[in-house]
């Protein structure tokens, strides 16, 4: 288990972990089934109240016209709520469904990194367990975002994050590039480089043809 925290300027939410994945997966599919079950209760109150004032109204042809009036408006104003409501919902849903479970977003990827660095021996050796992650900035707000920057490059999609991660003997800046190749992102690496002097590179993923320079960062 390992902890995600940070902050950004392209504000995109990050998460924790496939625990947290299942989590959020589970209260959505809570809070949906919770949303049809009163849907329905209301929709059969609704139906028991026109029943009531169809009785009322044969029995009282003089409050049929006013009850209708009556009626109408209230069918009108909670279907007007129940359409807002599902279009919110579902605008959250697909959100919440493309940030956080779609595994080429930067919030996936950013995790798969995040995974990656806590796991490399050499990372844990010299950082010292246990290792957390956390993004650009401070306060509450930086800890739910991410900094990432997409970009064309030689005719090729990329994207590029950078994030910390802090052991109980030093930190390190940690970048990923990666390019997408049929569809899919590919790391081009993955390194960690120390806070302290003297600085030490540690690449956990290596793919580069050539040597990069880090101040592109």
């Amino acid at each position: 288990m390992y902890h995600v925290e940070g902050e950004d300027i392209n504000t995109v939410s990050t998460f924790e972990g496939s625990e947290f994945l299942e989590l959020v997966k589970k209260n959505w599919i809570n809070a949906l089934l919770v949303f049809s079950h009163h849907f329905a209760i209301e929709i059969e109150k609704r139906a028991t109240q026109s029943k009531l004032v169809q009785s009322t109204s044969q029995k009282d042809p003089s409050v049929r016209l006013g009850a209708k009036v009556k009626e109408t408006g209230k069918t009108v104003w909670y279907s007007g709520i129940v359409v807002c409501g599902l279009i919110a919902t579902g605008a959250i849903l697909f959100a919440v469904i493309k940030e956080l479970f779609w595994s080429q977003s930067p919030q996936s990827i950013y995790s798969d990194a995040l995974k990656k660095c806590t796991e490399h021996s050499k990372i844990c050796d010299i950082l010292g367990p246990p290792i957390t992650g956390f993004c650009d900035g401070s306060g509450r707000r930086g800890r739910t975002n991410l900094r990432y920057n997409n970009y064309i490059k030689d005719g090729l999609e990329q994207l590029q994050i950078r994030f910390y991660i802090k052991g109980i003997r030093n930190q390190a800046t940690v970048y990923a590039v990666m390019e997408k190749r049929d569809g899919r992102f590919e790391y081009i690496y993955l390194v960690a480089q120390t806070e302290s002097y003297p600085k030490e590179k540690i690449f956990v993923i290596d793919n580069r043809k050539q040597e990069l320079s880090f101040d592109e960062f």
